[in-house]
């Protein structure tokens, strides 16, 4: 389990380098647009073998999906039943089911179920967020979750200030010099765009239009388009390749707490 969890992180690490880079190319003007996860792993299938690098973050991303439900279920964290650490499991089963997804969606890719195309026609979050609009009390349903991830966001940005992930670091003092401030930028800008697309949610929700919803790549599009707008785009890049570099940290660092698993 040991070996598939640091699998899971290094998967992570490696996709978001890629949207990382893939939106300072934008940003730069040297071709390209932003992505997001689903954009980046379009790209990537389109590359010389292509299904290969799909094949290693599929399996990554499976392996940081199971690992991710043992550590809601079995808790060998040792997070507890109290609220707090009730709701740090919910999160971390939450957070399974995303990457599942994006596992599934990379082995639908190579099994050509899923559209290759790198210029969708519409848009993965506005199809879904407008069926929740479409569900009793669906506008309530889809706020409520608008105001979820803007939560998630502000608990990101503390916890990557507060640096709690360096606890669970095991690294020599010459590597945490340069580990901890990347990670920091990195979890921090994560936390600051989710907060913009939790924004864009409740807004979307408020006006009952579902298309004003947006997930990564239409937030980074929206950074691309404002004033000085490439400017706020190779900002957020590069918070995403540090988020990306932290995953790399991640997968050879973390104690994986396995202890505790019969």
């Amino acid at each position: 389990m040991t070996i598939a969890a640091r699998a899971g992180y290094g998967a992570r690490g490696a996709l978001y380098l890629a949207i990382g880079t893939l939106a300072l190319l934008a940003a730069l003007d040297l071709g390209g647009d932003p992505v997001g996860t689903r954009g980046a792993l379009r790209v990537l299938f389109a590359q010389p073998s292509g299904s290969l690098l799909l094949g290693g973050i599929a399996v990554g991303f499976a392996c940081l999906c199971a690992w991710r439900l043992i550590q809601a279920a079995m808790d060998p964290a040792g997070y507890g039943r109290d609220l707090k650490g009730l709701g740090i499991r919910i999160v971390l089963a939450a957070s399974a089911l995303v990457y599942g997804g994006i596992a599934a969606f990379a082995v639908g890719l190579m099994l050509r179920w899923q559209d290759a195309d790198l210029v969708p026609r519409s848009s993965a979050v506005t199809a879904w967020f407008a069926s929740i609009m479409a569900a009793p009390f669906g506008p309530w349903l889809a706020g409520a979750f608008g105001l979820a991830v803007i939560g998630t966001g502000v608990a990101k940005v503390i916890k990557a200030w507060r640096a709690e992930f360096d606890e669970h670091l095991e690294c020599e003092d010459h590597i945490r010099l340069w580990a901890v401030p990347v990670s920091r930028f990195g979890l921090t800008a994560r936390g600051l765009l989710f907060l913009l697309i939790g924004g864009s949610m409740v807004l979307a929700a408020f006006q009952l239009q579902a298309d004003r919803a947006l997930g990564l790549a239409g937030v980074l599009r929206l950074l691309e388009h404002t004033p000085y707008g490439w400017i706020l785009l190779t900002a957020a890049a590069f918070g995403l390749g540090a988020f990306g570099v932290f995953g790399l940290i991640e997968a050879v660092y973390r104690r994986i707490d396995v202890k505790d698993i019969d």
